[in-house]
């Protein structure tokens, strides 16, 4: 019997050999999330606010792809503060997240009361291996702070004024332009804020809340809705002046200064009789009166109209007699 040679091609045993490589073996994924480190509190009302978000990778830079538990802790600060301490002895509440995201839970505030607490979070990952605790918030618990009462909004000339009731020492103001998302307008220290950024036939929600400090604040009250319309009249014309000429009168007056500013209307009085409007949609400050009889005495007096109508009302009078 007659064996066969195969010759092989130089370097093929060693691809051949390379193609079954499996390399070092690698240790299982842990999958401890990653540490809360964007974790606030602020006390509203008769609860404390927390909110934080869990981050969507593991510490191995894996997809975080669920929760066993997130473990939501309060505990009253110690001088010097220790996390050990404080864990050991911080109240724990059950907050409902399964998986990476922001999160909003409400704390009820009466049992605090009177303390100051720290507030911490940490969550465990599929395998039961948990997150060290995150970043801590303090908040020193007060009666609740009085949200504001009997809120009002106004159309008044120079925007709308926005009123309330209440004995805080600070207030803040939200606005929602039309159905979009509230957002901080500004501070005031009175039960009182002029809004001049508004624009006419606008839909404007508003909403106040009460500040004892930056993480002491009532609940919000409102919205009150308004829509602002153009209601109101131009100034009235000033430095009205009246001068005979050769037949006529001649009147001149200050300009008007108004962005809406429309144009002006004329009346005249004859021998002491009813005004009567004797020019209309005048857009310069002077008037020629042409129609006038030598002797007679007459007066005027000017109003100015908006591009809405508004009519201002009448301005001084000025009183000469025809030549």
């Amino acid at each position: 019997m007659r064996l066969a040679v195969v010759a092989l091609a130089p370097g093929l045993l060693l691809m051949t050999a390379g193609c079954g490589y499996v390399g070092e073996p690698q240790p299982p994924a842990l999958n401890i999330p990653v540490t809360v480190t964007d974790l606030r509190a602020a006390e509203i009302g008769d609860a404390i606010a927390v909110e934080f978000t869990i981050p969507a990778l593991t510490t191995e830079g894996l997809p975080l792809k669920n929760l066993r538990t997130v473990e939501l802790a309060v505990g009253e600060t110690g001088d010097p503060f220790s996390a050990e301490a404080w864990s050991a002895k911080a109240r724990r509440y059950p907050v409902a997240a399964t998986a990476s995201g922001t999160v909003m839970q409400d704390i009820p505030a009466r049992e605090w009361i009177g303390k100051n607490i720290m507030i911490g979070v940490r969550a465990t990952g599929p395998k039961g291996k948990t997150s060290a605790w995150s970043n801590f918030a303090s908040v020193s618990v007060i009666q609740p702070v009085a949200a504001p009462s009997a809120l009002r909004a106004q159309n008044v000339e120079r925007g709308v004024a926005v009123t309330w009731q209440g004995e805080a020492a600070k207030y803040r103001v939200f606005r929602a332009v039309g159905d979009g998302k509230p957002a901080p307008l500004g501070d005031t220290d009175r039960p009182e804020y002029l809004d001049e950024s508004t624009s006419y036939d606008t839909r404007y929600q508003y909403s106040v809340q009460a500040l004892a400090s930056e993480t002491e604040q009532s609940t919000v009250a409102g919205p009150v809705t308004i829509t602002p319309v153009d209601e109101f009249a131009p100034a009235a014309p000033a430095e009205v002046s009246a001068v005979a000429g050769a037949q006529a009168i001649e009147l001149v007056w200050e300009r008007n200064t108004e962005a809406d500013f429309a144009g002006y209307n004329v009346y005249r009085s004859v021998e002491g009789g009813a005004f009567e409007r004797v020019a209309a949609g005048v857009e310069a400050p002077v008037f020629s009166d042409m129609r006038v009889e030598a002797g007679k005495r007459y007066r005027y007096r000017i109003s100015a109209v908006d591009l809405k109508g508004n009519e201002s009302a009448p301005s001084a009078v000025a009183e000469v007699v025809a030549q």
